[in-house]
């Protein structure tokens, strides 16, 4: 790994005008909320100051991992990349209004990474192909298989079986892959091959380690403050505008809540860093799998509703399909614009299912 740069500075004027953005955002959900007004107006109000402050925890993020080093960027990037969705997924578990669905469709986050670099780079007489390191490669292939596998089990005993330990089953499979989680994070880091990240390296100054700290948390804990103003209006927005749950869940809330993890990897993906960008998006998907779904499990012991892994069956072969085809391009340790188009259809197939579901 190379010298990390030490030199360190304050936010800019963009990053000072989207924190400012930000807050006023965010303070107007909140006005709106308290207001009593129409809870779709709530509804795209708190969305958007969503949006907001995801991009300030991913500018956060990035600008702590660039004090931490790559390996270490990585990792806070795709953990805070998914705080939003945890938060407000607890918080609709707790209102028992709504189910987290199993995998969101990762193909859109990669897919549209594997395309920007495509069109970026394939403008010569000689298309180009994007090389990811084979060894993460195959090691995040043969995780996704284990998550389709650790959240399919449940649902296939639950609708097959119909047995009444559905959610001991769900318990112990819970605390297995929330085990595998952690085991993987230990093998990243002690394993020199998987954890190089090669060419990302920090570059020119970034923020001190405790400025980058303290907006992560306040702006983190902003999120979980707008996520139950969110959550709130989910039932009447669903009722208001007919737009089915499952879609909400499924395509709506990542879109809001990864937004700025979106941008981050599609940014270093036209940068020709594709190693990273699949660290950032596939440990992202992993760490929804292995780690948030499965905690979300004993989290719901705290709240009147408990989160068990049964889901529908169009939404575990929906997660079947999208893990075949993203492992079956990541195992190869290549990727270029087509296959960003294959990932992209596959998704674009999902969402269309969905939204008439």
């Amino acid at each position: 790994m190379g010298t990390i740069c030490a030199v360190t500075r304050g936010l800019n004027r963009f990053e000072t005008f989207s924190v400012a953005l930000a807050v006023i955002i965010a303070a107007a959900a909140g006005a709106l909320a308290l207001a009593s007004v129409a809870n779709t107006a709530v509804f795209i109000v708190s969305a958007a100051a969503l949006v907001a402050l995801a991009w300030i925890v991913g500018v956060a993020t990035e600008q702590l991992g660039a004090s931490a080093g790559p390996k270490v960027g990585g990792v806070l990037n795709a953990t805070f990349g998914n705080a939003a969705e945890l938060i407000i997924t607890i918080f609709a578990i707790r209102a028992g209004s709504w189910r987290w669905p199993p995998r969101r469709s990762r193909d859109r986050s990669w897919a549209t990474r594997c395309w920007c670099w495509g069109r970026r780079f394939s403008s010569g007489p000689q298309e180009r192909l994007a090389v990811i390191q084979p060894a993460r490669g195959r090691m995040n292939a043969s995780m996704l298989a284990l998550a389709a596998i650790g959240l399919g089990i449940p649902t296939l005993f639950g609708h097959v079986a119909e047995h009444a330990d559905v959610q001991a089953v769900s318990d112990i499979t819970a605390g297995i892959l929330l085990t595998l989680y952690v085991l993987m994070l230990v093998f990243y880091f002690r394993t020199p091959e998987v954890a190089h990240v090669s060419g990302h390296e920090p570059v020119g100054p970034h923020w001190p380690g405790r400025l980058a700290m303290l907006v992560l948390l306040l702006s983190t804990g902003s999120v979980a403050v707008i996520s139950d103003v969110f959550v709130g209006t989910l039932d009447a927005v669903i009722s208001d505008i007919g737009i089915s749950a499952v879609f909400l869940g499924l395509i709506i809330v990542p879109l809001v809540g990864n937004i700025a993890e979106n941008i981050v990897g599609i940014k270093i993906a036209y940068q020709n860093d594709m190693d990273f960008s699949m660290l950032v998006s596939l440990g992202s998907s992993l760490q929804i799998a292995l780690g948030v779904a499965p905690a979300l499990v004993f989290i719901s012991l705290l709240t009147p509703h408990h989160f068990d892994l049964l889901f529908p069956v169009m939404q575990v072969v929906s997660l079947a399909a999208a893990v075949f085809i993203t492992a079956l391009i990541a195992a190869d340790g290549e990727s270029n614009w087509l296959e960003g188009a294959q990932l992209m259809a596959v998704y674009g197939i999902i969402a269309t299912a969905v939204w008439y579901l």
